[in-house]
């Protein structure tokens, strides 16, 4: 492996408020002739994974995985009972998802992009060269999703998108790979080895399922019954005498010696997290009430601690105290059997500048926006070069997609489940699900849905409308309608039969999206072609409908004087409602896909939007369309028109700022 030190990237100076909104001074750069830049905007942690190492210390130490969009993910050493960490860059990809501790005292961990095996040395705390697979397999099989080490000492990896079991023979230094325990699958996402070595594969997304690896035979053997591969992810547990999943509202108990089918269990909607605790016990949640003790052997189920909990989010470790870790996107709080209440305390580490993913404009002139992964936000003043930098906004992890100002509150949509929240930046931080909390989780929208890639948009009668995809593995997406006023929802979903909402505009009548035959992650679209049609919120139905190209996609809409825009493959184009019309404003050099929330009409009937990486106006009346060169390659994500008319995008982890000769807002309804 090639040296495995990178730089880190330049942090401000950060003067905590009330530890959960922290504020900074920015000060502006030259970035290009007519354009400065600030930066990095968002610092925040993305953590993703966890391995308790009970001889370190007082049993409390745990090696944290994150994830960084812009490639700079990092290995954190978190001492829970001191509230001391240190962190190390992740020398391959964008952070890890998988890490074992070895039998050699050393870590392993999977690279996120990269495809690449990776080995930390956690006494002289630097990285160790291993083998690795051939770069065009590391290519293909691009991410490592999870990692287990035989009785034998073999240490076993599972990847993404092929599905593969790689197999490192760690006496030999050899790499290779022994097969696919679901070759129509993608993911290979949870490992686990029974007392005999034999290699558990928790294999996704379309019919998840559990998948045995015999390596005495190099033979698979499928374990879960075929009634329960339903869509979505299970990955198998392992006690003293019985291997476990939870699938399809069941929890399935099989013989850990024979891998016979054992006991069928139903699974409460309200239990989650369940986790290896001890002998054949599983420690598990139920709702937000409290911890519980499972034994596989009869199902019977006695307290562990009941109290108000954390909601449960699959990120629950054990301590050698036999103590539960739960860790949110940067924040942790440790629950024992005699714990009477907790608190959330910060990791004391720093991100390293995510890239941003989506801005928008509040009426006081602050520009709010976020990073590409986690559940965080930033606010920057452009009049005082102020910013702020908030904490985790809803319970569970990933990303706000997209969040619009209403009536003195930011709405956001968020990455996993479809959550909206709403915030309110007059009042003190107070994240929660509770009626005073703010942030607030308000719901999350049902049917399946769970990833907002239409973003979330103000339409006609004062509701906002919002795009989704649905669960991984599953096809059909939604347009759902949210009223602010009631907080009631309402889900429309195929409305194009198996497709999901990947762009969402409106204006004062209707309301404009796109869609496209994609679905929940690893599932398998029917068809090639999207469509781009008009919804009628007074009729619930649509209005006009036009079936795309196949392979054309539209991922981002905007609306102005009666007309909506996008770009089409080489045209930039412009349907007009009232004629029935569509028509090309300009062509493009090539076909062009607009990142999400990146294209923006402005009063004057202008837009703005980044197109292959260059900030772009665009003037319908004129049929043209400027690009600014000064910005080729550097305009990367999210796009918004200050109250003034200034531009802002994000260019890596900095924004970049724009003062145009003719300044104007953004066209608001």
């Amino acid at each position: 492996m090639a040296a495995l030190g990178m730089p880190a990237a330049r942090l401000a100076p950060l003067l905590a408020r009330d530890g959960w909104v922290r504020t900074s001074k920015l000060r502006a750069a030259a970035a290009a002739p007519g354009f400065v830049k600030v930066g990095p905007m968002a610092t925040n942690l993305w953590l993703f994974n966890a391995l308790n190492v009970p001889e370190e210390g007082t049993g409390s130490v745990f090696y944290l995985t994150t994830f960084n969009s812009a490639g700079l993910g990092q290995l954190i050493r978190l001492d829970a009972a001191t509230n001391r960490a240190k962190s190390w860059t992740i020398p391959v990809g964008i952070g890890s998802w998988g890490i074992i501790q070895a039998r050699d005292g050393n870590l392993y961990l999977g690279s996120y992009n990269g495809g690449a095996l990776m080995c930390f040395d956690p006494r002289k705390e630097r990285w160790l060269d291993v083998p690795q697979m051939s770069e065009e397999y590391r290519r293909k099989e691009f991410i490592i999703a999870s990692l287990v080490q035989a009785p034998n000492n073999d240490i076993y990896y599972g990847t993404y998108p092929g599905c593969r079991l790689v197999r490192y023979d760690t006496g030999k230094g050899v790499l290779e790979d022994v097969g696919s325990p679901a070759p129509e699958e993608n993911y290979l996402r949870g490992l686990e080895v029974t007392p005999a070595g034999v290699i558990l594969c928790g294999v996704a997304t379309q019919k998840a399922r559990t998948v045995a690896y015999l390596p005495r035979t190099r033979t698979f053997k499928t374990l879960t019954p075929e009634e329960f591969q339903k869509p979505g992810f299970s990955p198998p547990m392992v006690t003293a005498n019985y291997i476990v999943e939870v699938t399809a509202g069941k929890l399935i108990t099989y013989n850990a010696r024979t891998l016979e089918l054992s006991q069928i269990y139903d699974a409460s909607n309200g239990d989650s997290g369940y986790i290896p605790y001890e002998d054949d016990l599983l420690l598990h949640q139920q709702g937000r009430e409290g911890l519980y003790l499972l034994d596989v052997r009869n199902g019977r189920k006695r307290e562990f601690r009941r109290m108000p909990l954390p909601t449960a989010v699959g990120r629950t470790y054990l301590t050698k105290n036999k103590e539960a870790l739960y860790l949110r996107v940067q924040s942790y709080t440790v629950i024992g059997p005699r714990t009477t209440s907790y608190n959330w305390k910060r990791i004391p580490v720093d991100g390293l500048g995510q890239g941003i993913f989506w801005l928008n404009t509040f009426p006081d002139g602050r520009i709010f926006g976020g990073p590409e992964l986690g559940q965080t936000m930033f606010a920057w003043d452009p009049k005082k070069a102020k910013l702020d930098s908030y904490d985790q906004v809803i319970d569970y992890s990933g990303e706000i997609y997209y969040a619009i100002p209403y009536r003195g509150k930011l709405y956001t949509i968020s990455y996993i489940k479809a959550i909206l929240a709403v915030y309110d930046p007059a009042r003190p931080w107070n994240q929660g699900t509770a009626k005073d909390s703010n942030p607030r989780t308000i719901l999350h929208i049902p049917d399946v849905q769970y990833r907002p890639v239409g973003g979330i948009h103000l339409g006609p009668g004062g509701k906002m409308y919002v795009g989704t995809q649905p669960n991984y593995g599953m096809l059909g997406g939604a347009l759902s309608v949210f009223d602010p006023e009631t907080e009631q929802i309402e889900v429309h979903r195929n409305i194009i039969p198996d497709q999901q909402i990947t762009a969402v505009a409106a204006d004062v009548k209707w309301v404009y999206a796109a869609s496209s035959p994609g679905g929940g992650g690893g599932a398998k679209p029917k068809g090639t072609s999207g469509h781009f049609f008009v919804w009628d919120p007074a009729l619930k139905k649509i209005a006009y409908d036009l079936e795309l190209e196949p392979r054309r996609g539209i991922s981002a809409m905007a609306a102005v004087n009666g007309c909506v825009y996008f770009a089409l493959g080489r045209a930039f184009t412009e349907y007009n409602h009232a004629t029935g019309k569509m028509r090309t404003v300009a062509e493009l050099e090539k076909p062009s896909r607009i990142p999400n929330q990146s294209l923006r009409a402005c009063q004057d009937g202008t837009l703005w939007a980044i197109i292959s990486r260059q900030l772009a106006h665009i003037y319908p009346k004129e049929n043209r369309i400027e690009f600014l060169k000064e910005t080729e390659g550097h305009a990367d994500g999210g796009l918004t028109i200050g109250v003034d008319g200034t531009v802002y995008f994000g260019a890596g982890t900095d924004m970049w700022i724009h003062r145009p000769a003719n300044p104007s807002p953004l066209e608001t309804l």
